[in-house]
This record gives C-alpha cells, sequence and structure tokens, in this order.
C-alpha cells in the first residue's frame, strides 16, 4: 500500500491541472455539505428545544386516531382534517405519566381556536386590516403546568393563576385587537371570542390577564393564546370540569344530610335552619366549608416532561405498551408528533436540501469522469508499460483507487477548513434575522450556527463516494489498455 501512496501523489503532482479540477469540486462539494447540514442542525435543534421547553414537552399523548393528531388538534396537516377527539381515562394516564420514573411534570392541555375583539368594538368595518384577531386556544391547567415550562415573563399583567378566568395574548394579538378597535386594550377588558368547534360556533366574553412576547416571535407563536381549560371547552363545545373547591354553606349542608322525612313532611329544612339559625354563631356562619371536587372535564392531549430528554423513546414506547395492556385508546409521541407542521418544518427544508445535493453530486460526477477519462487516455502508455511489466488488473484497478481516495482525503480536509472558517465568520457578523423563515433557519434572531463532527465525518464520506463512483468508468477504460498498445505509443 505504500508503494501505491507514493505512486497516487507522484500521478497527482504531475497532472497538476487535472487534480486541481477534481479536488476544487470535492473541496466546494465537502464546504456545500457542512455550512448546509450546519443550518439544518441549528434550525432543528432551535424548533426542537423552543417546543419541548415551550409547548410539548418530551412525551405527548392523544386518543388513538387513524392519522396523527398534533398539539394544534386538526389544523395539523399531517391530520389530514379528522376530528380530535378527548383523551380517554386521562386521570389514569395523568397519574400513569406522573409516577413512571424520570418525568418531572405531567398536564394536560385543550386546543381550540377562535377569532377575537374587544368588547364593544364587534361591529367596527370588517374590511381589510380590520379583521378579527384569529386565536389558538390553549387550554391549560395552571397549577400542573407550573415548573413543567419555560416560564415566560409578561410584558403587561401576569400568568394565569389556577382556576382562574382569563386569556393571556400575545404582543401581536394584542396589536391587531388595538389595531381593530382602534384603541389599545386594558387589563381586565372583556375579549369577545367566537369559538370554532364540533359544536358550532359558540361566543364567550373573557377578561385579558395579561400580555407576552418578543420581538423575536416566531409567526405560529403569534396567534397562541393561553386560556383556562373551561373557556376553551365551552367554546368547543366539550364536558366542563372543575378541580377547584366548592364553598357550602351551613344551610346547603342541611339540606345534603336531610332525609326524605325532612324534605317532603312538616317543616322544611330550609325553614328549620332559618329557625335555628340564631344559635350558630355568626362567624361560623358566614364561613362556608369546602368540598373538594376532581376535575371531570375533557381534555385533549397529555403531555410530560423528563429528567433526560434521551429517554423520551423508552418512556413513549413503555407508554403505548400499557395502554394496549389497559386497553386505553390512547398513542404516545414524541415532541415532533405534538409539534405538527412546525415540528416537520425543518425536514421539509432538510430534504429540499439534500435533493439540491444530489443534483450537485450528479453533475460532480460527470465532471469529475470526464476529466478521469482524459487523464487515462494520457497515461495510456504508463499504464500498458506496467501491464508489460507483470501489473495486474487488480492492481492498476488499486493503483487509481488510491490516487481517488488520496485527492478526496486531502481536498476534502481542506474543504472542511474552509467551511468551518466560513461558519466561525458568518457567526461573528452576527447577521439577523430579517423574517420568520430566517427565524426558523437560524433558531433565533441572530445567525448562530455549529457543526457537528457527524456531520463532517459524512460529509468526507459522502464526496469521497462521489470521487469512488467517478473513477469507476475511467479505470475500466484503463483496463483495457493492452501491453502491445503501450509500446505503439511514444
Amino acid at each position: 500500500m505504500p508503494v501505491l501512496v507514493r505512486i497516487a501523489f507522484r500521478n497527482l503532482l504531475e497532472h497538476k491541472a487535472k487534480s486541481l479540477i477534481i479536488g476544487t469540486l470535492l473541496a466546494l462539494g465537502v464546504v456545500i455539505l457542512v455550512v448546509g447540514n450546519a443550518f439544518m442542525d441549528t434550525a432543528a435543534r432551535g424548533v426542537k428545544d423552543t417546543f419541548i421547553a415551550n409547548y410539548t414537552g418530551d412525551v405527548f399523548v392523544a386518543a388513538k386516531a387513524k392519522e396523527s393528531i398534533s398539539l394544534f388538534g386538526s389544523m395539523s396537516m399531517t391530520s389530514g382534517g379528522e376530528e380530535v377527539k378527548t383523551l380517554p381515562e386521562y386521570d389514569r394516564i395523568r397519574e400513569k405519566l406522573a409516577a413512571m420514573p424520570g418525568v418531572t411534570g405531567a398536564t394536560g392541555q385543550v386546543t381550540g381556536f377562535g377569532m377575537g375583539v374587544l368588547k364593544g368594538y364587534e361591529d367596527v368595518d370588517k374590511s381589510e386590516g380590520m379583521e378579527n384577531a384569529m386565536l389558538v386556544l390553549f387550554g391549560i391547567d395552571p397549577a400542573t403546568r407550573e415548573g413543567m415550562f419555560t416560564a415566560v415573563e409578561p410584558l403587561m399583567g401576569r400568568l394565569l393563576e389556577p382556576g382562574e378566568e382569563g386569556l393571556v395574548i400575545s404582543k401581536a394579538t394584542f396589536d391587531r385587537l388595538a389595531k381593530k378597535a382602534g384603541v389599545e386594550p386594558k387589563l381586565g377588558d372583556e375579549i369577545v371570542v367566537t369559538g370554532m368547534g364540533k359544536a358550532g360556533f359558540k361566543i364567550r366574553s373573557v377578561p385579558l390577564v395579561g400580555v407576552i412576547g418578543s420581538a423575536d416571535e416566531k409567526e405560529g407563536e403569534t396567534y397562541i393564546t393561553y386560556a383556562d381549560v373551561n373557556t376553551v371547552r365551552l367554546l368547543s363545545g366539550l364536558t366542563l370540569g372543575n378541580d377547584e373547591e366548592t364553598p357550602v354553606t351551613e344551610e346547603q349542608m342541611s339540606l345534603l344530610a336531610a332525609s326524605e322525612e325532612d324534605l317532603f313532611g312538616g317543616e322544611t329544612v330550609l325553614e328549620a335552619a332559618r329557625t335555628t339559625a340564631p344559635q350558630v354563631p355568626k362567624a361560623a356562619a358566614g364561613a362556608p366549608k369546602k368540598i373538594a371536587q376532581a376535575d371531570t372535564g375533557a381534555w385533549y392531549f397529555a403531555m410530560a416532561r423528563l429528567d433526560k430528554p434521551s429517554s423520551a423513546p423508552a418512556v413513549i414506547a413503555s407508554l403505548n405498551v400499557w395502554f394496549a395492556q389497559e386497553g386505553i385508546e390512547a398513542q404516545a409521541g414524541d415532541w415532533k408528533a405534538a409539534a405538527g407542521p412546525f415540528g416537520s418544518s425543518v425536514d421539509v427544508i432538510r430534504i429540499v436540501f439534500n435533493i439540491a445535493i444530489i443534483i450537485v453530486a450528479v453533475v460532480a460526477v460527470i465532471i469529475m469522469t470526464n476529466t478521469l477519462v482524459i487523464s487515462v487516455i494520457e497515461r495510456t502508455g504508463e499504464i500498458g508499460t506496467m501491464r508489460a511489466l507483470g501489473a495486474q488488473k487488480g492492481f492498476v484497478r488499486k493503483m487509481f483507487l488510491t490516487e481517488t481516495l488520496t485527492i478526496a482525503v486531502v481536498f476534502g480536509l481542506i474543504g472542511t477548513a474552509a467551511a468551518l472558517g466560513a461558519l466561525g465568520l458568518l457567526n461573528a457578523l452576527h447577521i439577523k434575522a430579517t423574517n420568520n423563515f430566517l427565524k426558523l433557519l437560524f433558531a433565533g434572531p441572530v445567525l448562530s450556527t455549529y457543526a457537528s463532527l457527524s456531520s463532517v465525518i459524512w460529509s468526507l464520506v459522502l464526496v469521497s463516494l462521489v470521487a469512488i463512483a467517478a473513477h469507476l468508468y475511467p479505470v475500466s477504460l484503463a483496463l483495457k489498455v493492452q501491453p502491445v498498445r503501450a509500446m505503439q505509443v511514444e
């Protein structure tokens, strides 16, 4: 092998022009692959981290359906418009999630859709630019959601508290409401929400509790509105629930304890209560007792966060086995399933990128093949002489393969260095995203990319495979050279 390597370097140096043509193509290919994959990895990491930390968690559970259902319900491109079903046995599922090793929190959510307008301004002109604000309603339980997702500092007001009715809207939605009404909403103002659910259109007036958002909001995030779960249930036509403690007065307690004779014979319980009221201390009479009730309302989804996100596949598999064993019509998935079209957007971009790479690779193979064919023709005498001296076809094949791999490795490393330098320069320039597509690609408002070791290695392997593919035809020509012909060549 050392002999073949020395021959390879000698031949590459003797044919500098052709070596530079082939090497430049390979180096350029490595630069495109490393830089392109760095962008893809950065975008994928940004989308994943954003959704896990803010919306979906590591594990996502929905009712079993024929097609995938995302956190955004029927709005998901993968759902095919299938109606979202309520999650069966939600309490058992949430208890199971909370009890699983590595789970740091579990909560539920109901997703709905609606249009919002500031109360009192419903009849304002609905011409272009004056439409009601589109709302993607996330009905949440603040008590179980707290600590699970990244805490957001409100720009105005505060976040929802357990048992509170209200809306927390994005800054973009706030601006749309203000544009429609001609005045800025104030905290406590009522927002009229028209829900679009399975039961048709429903209208509800809900107070504004807070406004969240930032300058680098993604397009999808601008429509998300957090609401108490019962408001979204009502707008979606679902079963309402109550997880609050219900105050019960002394009179109501006496009714609960009353017998049939008390209710329908003689003096009524309420009259008895009135006559005996003076015997009850005023402090006690005015302090209602509380009866705790479990939330028996409908939920669409359950979500969980893990202390080790890498364990998500094992947890999901375990959950799906448990669902099958218990006969629960539910299915668990990861953050990408929950994110729906937003999670698959990076995959779409990567597919387009890979198609472009395949086209470039085909063109590169054609150019390199033509260059190598010319090189073989020029070396006909050398190859024939080697064959005349006893070199077997296998030796000639190995010689060309060694030359091809040598040039691929040398210029591949040069291309890698150039790509890393380009990425470093781009990061140092702090390029800002000027639109939502670039925000997605940059995984934030400013470009910050990195090249993983795996992408670098894969790029070197890919260009080497391209080089090997390009040398196959020229090698077949070289093996056809006969020793007699070599003697005829000067």
